[in-house]
């Protein structure tokens, strides 16, 4: 709304300066008596006119060239709230923390109290918390299918996956002060998702090994209150009393959609991940290796536990942030058709500029070839359908794939603009002029907004080869 209210503004100011500036020059002429029905005077005068409408024009172009940019804006924030919805219900990006162990504990604290004889005593208080230890070695295998769920006329990329795994334990029981006792009965396994509803199902969760026994099933929620363990499940085991190392075997299988996470708890973890989406986007840990074709991608990872700042066992209630370091992987989509449409809107005014040049260089041949000249609404004509050619492209890249769409879309100015400038001026050799320069225009629109690399490169091309045409054309001032 602001930009819009500056382009009316500029449109003002522009509308007076014009205005004061022909009174200036007919007053000016006057004064000299010059004889303003020579034919050269009046078609100078004529040109002059027909450069200053067509700026005017352009400027009027940002109008509706705005209207569509918020338009495109509103229908992209609709979209990405319905990709938002789609989330919540199939699945949001997912976020692996654990296998986990977990260790309740209690531990006396000695407090001096006064009694109402005024006497000091000593009171003893049991207070619980938890360990929670972490793997010693951690792997992951996942493999990820992408698909797509729809709303109305939108889509948004989700995804199913099988993550298997196998977590070492091998810890020492660190000191702590005023210790009752351990709860080595009391144990758990757990693990930590983004997601409980997201769980399709798990199918293995086996622990072997003299170290821990479980002959407890699964059970919903964590009991923990460490960041990225505040949801996901937990089995109940038993610890031998001595720590000895165990495993745990773990499948599962899970919704999501954007991305999945893992979170390097081991000392050394190592993570695979594939899937037939074929454009990752990484953050945080990057992996060691990757490979990206057309069919999809996979990625590993292998990460040390030096790379973050938490130990291997910890307090529950000591706030440690799990996730300061984490292998993320986006699902990434590349230049959706919003955002090109978008690029494709920043382009908007120069083109509306371009087409107003040539229709300028035919007012220069007007008397040459003895055709008609442009009328001002011939010139609005025209503008509206380079303008139009952009809620075109929007309302139908919205129901068929971007490159039909700007086919479709870029029919209706190459179609119209040359037959009407033919017809307008009896001359078909411009409209064929004007059919090859509108070809020319919208190919290299196309190929700016398929190269998101080279887009800025090829738009300042355009720039300069614009600058240098009519820096030729005016070369001989009038």
């Amino acid at each position: 709304m602001t930009e819009l209210l500056f382009g009316l503004l500029a449109l003002l100011l522009l509308a007076i300066f014009g205005f004061g500036a022909f009174v200036l020059v007919k007053t000016g002429v006057n004064r000299l008596n010059i004889n303003l029905d020579l034919p050269e005077v009046h078609a100078r005068s004529s040109l002059l006119l027909k450069g200053v409408l067509a700026l005017t024009l352009c400027l009027l172009a940002i109008v509706p060239l705005s209207m569509v940019h918020d338009m495109a804006n509103e229908r992209e924030y609709l979209y990405k709230d319905v990709v938002n919805e789609i989330g919540q219900s199939w699945g949001s990006e997912q976020t692996l923390a654990g296998p986990v162990l977990v260790l309740p504990y209690s531990y006396i604290v000695v407090q001096e109290v006064e009694t109402t004889e005024g006497e000091v005593r000593e009171r003893r208080v049991r207070h619980h918390d938890e360990l929670v230890i972490l793997p010693k070695s951690l792997s992951l295998q996942s493999g990820l299918t992408h698909d797509f769920r729809t709303r109305g006329i939108y889509q948004s990329l989700v995804y199913q996956s099988v993550i298997e795994g196998e977590a070492q334990f091998a810890f020492d029981l660190p000191t702590i002060t005023n210790l009752e006792h351990f709860y080595f009965d009391a144990a758990r396994l757990a693990f930590g998702l983004s997601a409980n509803k997201a769980i399709d199902g798990v199918d293995v969760f086996e622990v072997t090994g003299e170290g821990a026994t479980s002959d407890a099933s699964l059970m919903s929620g964590t009991g923990l209150n460490t960041n990225a363990l505040q949801r996901g499940f937990h089995r109940p085991v038993s610890l031998a009393e001595t720590p000895m190392p165990f495993t745990l075997h773990f499948k599962l299988r899970l919704r999501g959609s954007q991305g999945i996470g893992f979170l390097p708890l081991g000392e050394s973890s190592t993570f695979q991940l594939h899937t037939d989406w074929p454009h990752p986007s990484f953050s945080g840990a990057l992996p060691s290796a990757r490979h990206i074709n057309e069919g999809g991608f996979s990625a590993e990872w292998d990460i040390s536990h030096l790379s973050r700042n938490y130990p291997q066992v910890f307090v529950d209630s000591s706030n440690v942030n799990l996730e300061e370091a984490n292998a993320y992987t986006q699902l990434f989509q590349p230049n959706t058709h919003y955002g090109k449409i978008e690029r494709s809107l920043k382009y908007g005014l120069l083109f509306v500029a371009l087409t107003f040049i040539v229709l300028m260089m035919f007012e220069l041949g007007v008397k040459k070839d003895n055709t008609q000249s442009l009328s001002a609404l011939q010139y609005a004509m025209v503008g509206a359908a380079m303008t139009l050619f952009y809620l075109v492209l929007l309302a139908l890249s919205e129901h068929m794939s971007f490159t039909m769409a700007f086919m479709a879309a870029a029919s209706i100015p190459l179609v119209s603009i040359p037959a009407y400038v033919g017809s307008a001026t009896g001359s078909m050799r411009r409209g064929v002029i004007m059919l090859s320069m509108l070809m020319g225009l919208y190919a290299l629109l196309y190929s700016i907004l398929r190269l998101e690399d080279y887009a800025l490169l090829m738009g300042s091309g355009l720039l300069v080869a614009v600058l240098l045409t009519l820096m030729f054309m005016t070369r001989k001032g009038g």
